[in-house]
This record gives C-alpha cells, sequence and structure tokens, in this order.
C-alpha cells in the first residue's frame, strides 16, 4: 500500500470518529437537544464582485488605541449609539462619543485583581521580548 493510500485510510478513519463521536468528546455532546438548521444562502448573482477595489482599509484610521484591551466584538444598540464591546477582563464597554464607561459585567465573578493579572502578563511578556 502507499503512502497516500494510508493517508487517504487514515484521514477516513478520522471523518467517520468525528461525525460518529463515539466517546462523546465533542462540544456539542453536552447539549442533546441541540437542532441545526440550514440558512439559505443568496444567490451568487446579488453578491458583489470586487472586494475593496477603493483599497478603503488602508487608509483606514485606528480609534481607541492604547484605551481598551480587546475587542472582542463591536456592536450598536437599536438606536444607533455605541459602540459597546467586550473587553479581556469580561466587562462590556460603552463609548459615549468621549471616553468609555462600564456598561455592564459579564460575570458577579469578575473579580477586581483580573486587571491586575492583565498587567503582569503584559509586563512580563514584555520582559521576555527584552530578555530574547
Amino acid at each position: 500500500m502507499t503512502p497516500t493510500g494510508i493517508l487517504a485510510g487514515l484521514f477516513l478513519l478520522l471523518a467517520l470518529y468525528c461525525g460518529i463521536d463515539p466517546w462523546k468528546q465533542s462540544a456539542i455532546s453536552g447539549f442533546p437537544d441541540f437542532k441545526s438548521y440550514k440558512v439559505e444562502m443568496p444567490p451568487w448573482s446579488i453578491l458583489p464582485k470586487e472586494k475593496d477595489e477603493e483599497n478603503l482599509l488602508q487608509r483606514s484610521e485606528i480609534k481607541f488605541l492604547n484605551q481598551i484591551q480587546g475587542p472582542e466584538s463591536m456592536a450598536f444598540d437599536p438606536l444607533g449609539r455605541g459602540p459597546y464591546t467586550g473587553v479581556a477582563d469580561g466587562r462590556i464597554l460603552f463609548y459615549d462619543g468621549q471616553k468609555w464607561t462600564d456598561f455592564a459585567y459579564t460575570s458577579s465573578n469578575r473579580s477586581a485583581f483580573s486587571g491586575f493579572y492583565f498587567l503582569v502578563f503584559l509586563l512580563l511578556s514584555c520582559f521576555e521580548k527584552v530578555m530574547s
């Protein structure tokens, strides 16, 4: 048997293992009532063909540099206020046009020391770069 055949056989076995999940190791195994739904995609004919012919991304401006650690995502509310963003320490921040303010916390277990641990991590990372 050729090496390509062996690799193809191993790939097939891996695909079967992932599809069947006999030992319930997948991330979804804890949700037995999970249902998937088919999402209808728009036809290819209405999708834009050119990606960024004016290179708008290269002329963009970086906002909020060194003000927040993150963001993980950005969102606006139905009234167009925001952005709201989740950051690394579990807070959700709101930008009012002048400054970032705390809007919500994602966990009641959030400790006041999470910022301290991030600062220690940052200092250790900088120290590692200086030493190498």
